[in-house]
């Protein structure tokens, strides 16, 4: 081997080896198991506005933890005519979501690789009852843990595949109010003796 090869050499492996020592690692995939579960402790009423936190729209959404634990449910603006549900599960380990839409469609989503325990970004994931090419449609969703007792939303609206716009929802968490105590009970009379028999 020349001379200066055998110089060169172990110099240019040292280099390469210094530039992957001090390469970025690549991110880490969400925790999907414990994202879930902060969906879960979002169980109770959540009452705020859209788009404007302080003049818009007033909205309320409930999420209630059912199926034993396996499924989230969350309703937008129950009781109300424009009432819609979006029900979160994991899959195989995998955090997925299904959105009853009003407008009479099923859009689902899927974890984005992207979401972090403070964003939970939900990209596309096809669904039924519309035609994504055409269609108008639910087509992806943000929800972001601003504390324990506040959180935003934003859904993005699209029809086929150009986005039409969003709605952006800033929501707190509604204090539930303790039970009432049962009023006590009247105490009973007290019994008293039949009067006596009178000859007759």
């Amino acid at each position: 081997m020349p001379k200066h090869l055998s110089t060169f050499l172990p110099a240019v492996l040292a280099a390469a080896i210094g530039l992957l020592a001090v390469a970025p690692a690549p991110a880490a995939s969400p925790d999907q198991a414990a994202i879930y579960e902060q969906l879960k402790s979002l169980a109770g009423t959540w009452t705020g506005r859209m788009d404007d936190p302080l003049a818009g729209p007033p909205v309320t959404v409930r999420y209630q933890v059912a199926s034993n634990g396996k499924s989230v449910v969350e309703f937008q603006n129950p009781g109300a005519s424009f009432e819609m549900a979006t029900v979160y599960y994991l899959a195989n380990g995998k955090l997925h979501a299904t959105h009853y839409c009003a407008a009479g469609n099923q859009p689902a989503f899927r974890l984005d690789s992207n979401s972090t325990s403070e964003l939970v970004l939900l990209e596309f994931d096809g669904g039924t009852g519309f035609d994504p090419d055409k269609d108008g449609h639910v087509h992806q969703g943000e929800i972001r843990f601003i504390s324990p007792d506040r959180i935003e939303h934003r859904w993005f609206h699209y029809v086929g595949p150009k986005e039409l716009g969003s709605t952006h929802w800033f929501l707190h968490r509604e204090l539930e109010s303790p039970a009432r105590p049962l009023p006590p009970e009247p105490a009973p009379l007290p019994e008293t003796a039949p009067p006596p028999a009178t000859a007759g």
